[in-house]
């Protein structure tokens, strides 16, 4: 049965863009811990999906590691879709480029100090990127990536203040270097 309260969360989390991954990171411990929104959900599937529905939205379930949703008969691509690819494409090479290994954006407890993101704002060929996407105009990288990867459950910041991708970051990611 569906919770009226955890529903109500969920509902919020969604239409604002967010995703609902498995996992939360908890800066008390440190840790990566269920999370119950993923787990209402799981739980009660066909219930929320068809609720969805009614609304004119697909409640997707990807990879078994995260929801979020999208309209239907809508375009795969907006917006927000480019900013977010473009972000994680930039810190997919900055990453590589600068010698870690991938693994250093998905541990938890490891991450990528914005000093080292912050490369995107003084090289022109990220510049570029960048501008062409409508990010970095009037903003720092630190608000693009807080504004489109952070409060969409992409990324997390870590207790070390260092940048981590969610379920969901590493599954989007995947996807885009599997394309």
């Amino acid at each position: 049965m569906i919770s009226n309260e955890l529903s109500q969360t969920i509902y919020s989390d969604l239409v604002k863009g967010k995703t609902i991954n498995k996992h939360s990171y908890s800066l008390k411990t440190n840790e990566l811990e269920e999370n119950s929104l993923y787990n209402e959900i799981f739980i009660n599937f066909d219930d929320y999906r068809q609720l969805y529905q009614r609304i004119n939205f697909d409640l997707v379930h990807k990879n078994s590691r995260f929801f979020f949703i999208r309209e239907l008969n809508g375009g795969d691509a907006n917006e927000a879709t480019v900013k977010i690819q473009a972000l994680l494409i930039i810190i997919g090479r900055i990453v590589t480029e600068q010698g870690y290994l991938f693994d250093v954006l998905t541990d938890y407890r490891a991450g990528i100090k914005l000093e080292d993101l912050s490369v995107a704002m003084t090289e022109e060929r990220y510049v570029d990127i960048l501008h062409t996407c409508k990010l970095c105009l009037s903003r720092s990288i630190e608000d693009e990536i807080n504004s489109h990867l952070i409060t969409r459950g992409i990324m997390f910041k870590n207790s070390r203040g260092h940048y981590v991708l969610s379920d969901a970051g590493a599954a989007f990611f995947s996807e885009l270097t599997e394309a």
